[in-house]
């Protein structure tokens, strides 16, 4: 379908082939897995064993095994033949299954996994701890152990594991024994309940823990030692998070009396899901200081909510992930809304609106997208975000009861099973009686989102408002209320229904309106730009209306830019008890204003209380280029500190945005400061790309080096890539780039790739095609940059096209050796006795 996005590229690269899920001849019911980990060689052995049922006759069997080397294979016991390579294991089997018949095939296997599963540990440069932990989604699973690697083959598993005695493990499931014998230990754990291989993990380290209670269910965090007070502020709320979906979804935590959590050193997502023992990034653990304006709840409740949403009831096939993942995102929403009030919640699924309009500024989609080269690649905004946001949509139209009965009947209906999207579509219907296949198919299966533009006029003598609504192709059917607010509490409700690309109407009213307020809590899916009258915006911004509907007043009033828009920005921006997302859109609106008045404003307001408006302020008075009294507000900042870190390093982006004349000799010492989340390192570097001064290189390329911390490396990287030109160090700026693709640290690679861009540097192109990148992620964005430089390089349109084919072609010379590597026969099984 089309959009009315212009974006530079499709979403799927020429290459790329639809997905369907594969055939289930074999259905797995129980998976048990013996293994032993190697830390010194990094590696994994043992026996995988999978009972299942045939779902048709079966000779052999297929199981998803990927550079691992398969020793020996026995089917109920017996030897059997099996034909493997570097991607799967055909078993043999000695006897013909009927269907509905069982068998049980136990892997002997080895093998020093690239991905999956993961060791860590220190050297001369970072103190990394000796660490081991598995990242099975989306299709890793089969990089640690051979399985039947779908989401929808779900069965029970138990998982026996035998490391050094001074580990702890965690897995999913109850922990059936710990058995310390000589130098290592072995521990069992088992889950009695079928889930899908993805979601299978294993953690070992050392570890300490804290226990809670939500109920009947315990609730375990456990925690790199010496931070339990981290770990609290980050956790302590995760009992009344489970008890908060158990109330939502009317679902009872599914899964026994235990749910885990464990914070993990380099981590390469942010947290995932698996089934009764969720992993997550250590980086979010934060220290008192951070706390006041950091917080990674957010995190928390997605991953617990994935014990419902994806783990209990999982998506078929990963094209519809967002099943997954779109609910796990709405429960961060929801949550912030029991715990913290509608306009946090609101203003923040203003955040997560924000982030997808952001990536359609790259390409747009349909949610349910099958065509791609690997799964990952549709592990974006538009299966997170836009998923969190169809599900609103989804609410506003059922209302908050029929939205809840849906929710408890999905789960219910649909336990311990995968689904797809039409069965929500069923799920809705059959709890409510409404069929919501429109809703679904604009949604869902179509791409873009709605462009709305909605002015405001009143005639007097009609008394009427007239509502000019348009929206651009492609249209969807949208639903929005209108409040005219008519002064001393009155308020006159009416709902637009916008089904085609314009809609007028008129409302009466006894009085022209103090203002109007259009889709107050910004419901609908997309983009609204609402004009009326610049009084009206005024009297809006000041009032007890929702948030949104207030920050959208603060960028109409900082557009006007006259004397009484600034002053009714002030107004707001100096109130303390006003929201702080709201003050801190007054704070952008008088940045961008750049009026003496406003610049006056926000000086004020550096003293704010709420730190995260005053960091908007200070990032709004890095507007001010040239300004020799914001220069040296921003100094005085700089070199004194403040109690917020994020504020801190705003100051220090700020500073060098300005270009105040002394800024390199204040940020440099910045350098040094330590931060959570490297927070005061990343602004001053961040300052120096904006200060655009040659020296300033070469302390970019040192945050870069290794032993730096991972979030001042990857600033370093982009502050070398943005001073390169101005430093006349491109070609040295190309060597650091195409070095740090090899780098240890998976987010420094990723940051090397977004970098290359920046560069701009075509020289890098050989470097980016040939690194052999383990991530689907780091694959995908070294294709992007490759585009993106050949682009900037001017290639010929006929080279371009050239190179399309050329990727087409290898495409389906993959998609050729796939079906080739499935059929060919070999000409001596391994295993034939």
């Amino acid at each position: 379908m089309g959009c009315h996005h212009d974006t530079p590229h499709p979403f799927a690269f020429p290459s790329a082939r639809p997905h369907y899920a594969a055939d289930r001849g074999a259905r797995a019911e129980h998976l048990k897995l013996e293994v032993s980990l190697d830390f010194e060689r990094r590696s994994i052995s043992g026996v995988a064993t999978t009972t299942f049922a045939a779902a048709r006759a079966l000779t052999h069997v297929v199981f998803d095994a990927e550079a691992l080397e398969i020793e020996r294979v026995l089917v109920d016991g017996r030897k059997a033949q099996f034909d493997a390579d570097d991607r799967r294991v055909t078993v043999h089997l000695p006897r013909a299954l009927a269907r509905g018949q069982k068998a049980t095939v136990a892997l002997t296997y080895r093998g020093t996994p690239r991905r999956g599963l993961y060791f860590l540990g220190p050297d001369e440069k970072v103190k990394r701890p000796e660490q081991a932990w598995t990242q099975g989604q989306d299709e890793d699973s089969r990089c640690w152990f051979p399985c039947l690697d779908a989401p929808a083959q779900k069965c029970t598993t138990e998982l026996i594991a035998t490391v050094p005695r001074r580990f702890s493990v965690l897995s999913n499931g109850a922990l059936v024994e710990d058995e310390v014998h000589g130098a290592l230990r072995t521990v069992h754990h088992r889950l009695d309940q079928p889930h899908s291989p993805y979601l299978v993990t294993l953690v070992v380290g050392r570890f300490e823990r804290h226990v809670a209670k939500a109920g009947a269910t315990e609730v375990h965090t456990l925690f790199p030692p010496g931070r339990k007070a981290d770990a609290l502020r980050c956790a302590s709320r995760t009992p009344k998070m489970l008890a908060f979906l158990e109330g939502l979804t009317g679902v009872k935590y599914p899964w026994g009396p235990r749910y885990s959590q464990v914070f993990v050193t380099e981590f390469i997502f942010g947290g995932m899901e698996n089934t009764t023992a969720t992993t997550l990034t250590d980086t979010v653990l934060h220290d008192a200081r951070a706390h006041a304006d950091s917080t990674a709840e957010p995190l928390i409740v997605h991953e617990l909510a994935h014990q419902w949403f994806g783990d209990l009831v999982t998506c078929r096939d990963w094209p519809h992930g967002w099943l997954n993942e779109g609910f796990a995102t709405y429960c961060e929403a929801l949550w912030m809304e029991e715990a913290d009030g509608l306009d946090e919640a609101d203003w923040y699924r203003g955040v997560l609106l924000d982030a997808y309009l952001s990536e359609t500024e790259s390409y747009v989609r349909p949610i349910v997208e099958r065509t791609f080269d690997e799964p990952i690649e549709i592990f974006d905004s538009h299966l997170y975000e836009k998923g969190a946001l169809v599900l609103h949509e989804l609410r506003q139209t059922l209302g908050d009861a029929e939205f809840r009965a849906v929710v408890h009947a999905w789960l219910e209906q649909h336990r311990h099973q995968s689904v797809e999207t039409v069965d929500l579509a069923r799920t809705v219907e059959a709890v409510t009686g409404r069929n919501l296949d429109r809703f679904f198919d604009e949604r869902v299966h179509r791409s873009g989102h709605a462009a709305l533009t909605v002015e405001l006029s009143f005639d007097a003598s009609a008394k009427k408002l007239k509502v000019q609504a348009r929206q651009t192709a492609p249209t969807f059917s949208v639903t929005f209320p209108l409040e005219l607010h008519l002064g001393n509490g009155e308020v006159l409700h009416h709902v637009l229904e916008l089904d085609g690309p314009e809609h007028l109407s008129f409302v009466d009213a006894p009085r022209e309106p103090r203002f109007v307020c259009v889709d107050p809590r910004r419901h609908v899916l997309g983009t609204l730009k609402v004009e009326q009258p610049t009084a009206w915006w005024r009297r809006l911004l000041v009032a007890r209306v929702p948030v949104r509907a207030r920050a959208d007043a603060a960028k109409a009033l900082g557009k006007d830019g006259s004397a009484l828009s600034i002053t009714a920005l002030a107004h707001v921006l100096s109130d303390e008890k006003a929201f702080w997302g709201v003050r801190g859109a007054c704070a952008k609106a008088l940045g961008q204003a750049r009026t003496p008045s406003a610049k006056a404003a926000l000086l004020t307001a550096l003293s704010c209380k709420h730190p995260k408006a005053r960091r908007a302020v200070v990032a709004a008075l890095g507007e001010y280029r040239g300004d020799a009294e914001v220069a040296k507000a921003l100094t005085a900042l700089c070199r004194d500190g403040d109690a917020s870190v994020h504020v801190e390093g705003e100051a220090a982006r700020a500073l060098g945005k300005v270009r105040a004349p002394r800024a390199l000799e204040t940020l440099r010492p910045m350098l040094e400061r330590p931060a959570y989340a490297d927070a005061i390192q990343v602004g001053a570097l961040e300052g120096l790309a904006a200060l655009q001064r040659p020296e300033a290189w070469p302390l970019a390329v040192e945050m870069s080096r290794y032993g730096h911390p991972v979030n001042a490396r990857r600033a370093g990287l982009q502050t070398a890539a943005k001073l390169a030109e101005v430093a006349e160090k491109k070609a040295q700026t190309v060597d650091l780039l195409a070095d740090a693709l090899s780098d240890p640290q998976f987010r420094v690679v990723m940051e090397a790739l977004h970098a290359a861009p920046v560069l701009g540097d075509e020289r890098l192109i050989p470097f980016l095609e040939s690194r052999s990148y383990l991530d689907g992620r780091a694959r995908r964005s070294a294709r992007d940059a490759v585009r993106t430089l050949r682009e900037k390089a001017g290639a010929p349109k006929e080279l371009a096209a050239l190179r399309t084919e050329v990727d087409a072609l290898k495409g389906e010379v993959r998609a050729l050796k796939e079906k080739w590597d499935l059929s060919r026969p070999v000409a001596k099984p391994k295993g034939a006795k």
